[in-house]
Formats: structure tokens, sequence, C-alpha cells
């Protein structure tokens, strides 16, 4: 169903492929996500924090989670490469059309002018990831500041 006909259910036809592509990362950044926070929880700053009386969901929250995003940040402007590969399996899956589907297709028709453009469009993507990923270090984390 196309989404100009009907948002609502477009949405609910594509859950389960997003659902599906979310799964596989899923794991990874919360075990990230719990080593790190851990990590920085043992930090001076955030003893500093506590002992000022600061309520411990601003601890956490303002705190603690700035210095855990910069990891997490770095390695989701690296997976956005990865996704297209699983995009490429979920598409097939759930016979979608999409990006992974057309290379999946032209790698069988040995269509070089599509793996070429898919290849072009992707490598793109991750380059505007990472510069993306570059400019929110300076916003999340306060030691970095762009000169």
């Amino acid at each position: 169903m196309p989404f100009t006909e009907s948002p609502g259910e477009w949405f609910v036809g594509l859950l389960l492929p997003w659902v599906t592509l979310a799964f596989l990362y899923a794991a990874m950044y919360a075990r990230l996500t719990r080593a790190t926070m851990l990590e920085v929880l043992g930090e001076d700053y955030i003893r500093t924090a506590r002992a000022k009386g600061l309520p411990e969901p601003v601890v956490l929250g303002k705190h603690a989670m700035r210095s855990t995003m910069t990891p997490i940040l770095t390695i989701f402007g690296m997976d956005l490469g990865a996704l297209v590969g699983g995009a490429v399996l979920t598409e097939t899956a759930f016979n979608l059309s999409g990006l992974g589907n057309a290379a999946f297709k032209a790698v069988g028709d040995r269509d070089l002018p599509v793996i070429l453009a898919v290849t072009l469009i992707t490598a793109a993507s991750v380059v505007i990831a990472n510069l993306v990923v570059d400019l929110l270090y300076a916003v999340i984390d306060p030691r970095v500041r762009l000169a």
C-alpha cells in the first residue's frame, strides 16, 4: 500500500521489517550502553554531582548519559553501511521494493550500473552519517568543540 493512499496501513505494513532490522543491532547497543554507563558512573564528576545533592535522574540523564553517548554515536555512524546489508536480507524476505532488493536483483542480473549506483548511494550515506556524527560530538560532549 503506497504511503499517499493510506499512511496508517503503510506504517503497519512496514512495522515488522523495521523491528527485524532493529533487533539486529539492539542487543549490541544495549550492551555498549550498559558497559559505557557503568564505566562513566565511577568517574569523579559523577560523584561530585551526587555530592552536590543533584537528583539521580539529573545525574544520570544530564551528566552520565552525555559521556555515554559518544561511543554509541560512533558505532551508529559506522553501522549505517552494515544496515544496508541487513536491508538486502530484510527486503528480500518481506518482498519489499527498496535499495537492498534492487541491489540483490542487480547482482543476480549482473546489472553493473545499478550495482554501482547502490554502492555510490550507500557510500555517500555512510560519509554523510559520519559527518553528522562528528558534528554531533560537539553538541553531546562539551569537551569537544569545533575550532
